[in-house]
C-alpha cells in the first residue's frame, strides 16, 4: 500500500461517482488556481487525487458533500500509482431535448421536443456566460453564442439539439472538440424555434 493510498483512506473525503451502478471512493481535492483576477476560474477549476480502484473516467461526475464536479481528465500518478484528475465544479443543471417527428391520425407530421435520456433528464454541467472579454480571448466563439457549457460526452449532444437552462431554451450551435476524452464543450445560442 502506497503512502498516497494510506493518506486517502485515512484522511480523504468520501465521494460518489455518478454512474450505473454508483461507486464510492476516497478523494483529496484542492483548487487548481489562486487567481485573483478571474474569480470565476478560481472557484471553477479543481484538481485532486483519487484511489485507483475507483476507475474514474473523463466525463464522469463526482459528488463530494453537496458539490458536484465534472471530471475533465484523469491520469495515473506514477509516484503514488493513484489517479490524479482535473475537474470543473458544476454550476448548472441542464435539460437536453431533441426534436422528434411523428404522424397524427391524418398522416400530418407532428413535431415535439422530448428528453433525449428520460432516465436522467437533468445534466450536471459547468458553464460560462459569453462576455466581451471572453470573446477577445477565444476567437472560436460564434456570433450568436450566449453560453458555453462543458457536458459529459456520454449524453450524446448534437448540433441543433435544445438545451433548457434556467427555464429558457437554447440551441446547440457548435460542439467543440477541446481534447478532453469524455467532455464536450457546447456553444449555445438563443432558441426561437417553437
Amino acid at each position: 500500500m502506497s503512502y498516497a493510498e494510506k493518506f486517502l483512506k485515512a484522511h480523504g473525503q468520501t465521494c460518489t461517482i455518478n454512474r450505473t451502478p454508483a461507486a464510492t471512493s476516497k478523494v483529496s481535492i484542492k483548487r487548481s488556481t489562486r487567481s485573483s483576477r478571474d474569480l470565476g476560474s478560481r472557484e471553477a477549476y479543481w484538481e485532486g487525487l483519487i484511489l485507483a480502484d475507483a476507475l474514474l473516467l473523463s466525463g464522469e461526475v463526482l459528488t463530494i458533500g453537496a458539490d458536484k464536479y465534472l471530471t475533465q481528465s484523469v491520469n495515473t500518478d506514477y509516484a503514488s500509482t493513484e489517479h490524479a484528475f482535473f475537474a470543473a465544479k458544476c454550476n448548472a443543471i441542464l435539460q437536453h431535448k431533441r426534436e422528434t417527428e411523428t404522424l397524427d391520425a391524418n398522416n400530418n407530421p407532428v413535431k415535439k421536443w422530448e428528453d433525449v435520456n428520460e432516465d436522467v433528464p437533468n445534466v450536471d454541467a459547468y458553464g460560462e456566460i459569453v462576455t466581451y472579454q471572453l470573446r477577445q480571448f477565444d476567437p472560436g466563439l460564434l456570433e450568436q453564442t450566449r453560453y458555453i457549457f462543458q457536458v459529459p460526452k456520454s449524453i450524446g449532444v448534437l448540433e441543433l439539439d435544445r438545451i433548457v437552462y434556467n427555464g429558457d431554451n437554447y440551441q446547440v450551435v457548435s460542439i467543440d472538440d477541446i481534447g478532453m476524452r469524455g467532455v464536450d464543450r457546447v456553444q449555445l445560442g438563443v432558441d426561437l424555434r417553437p
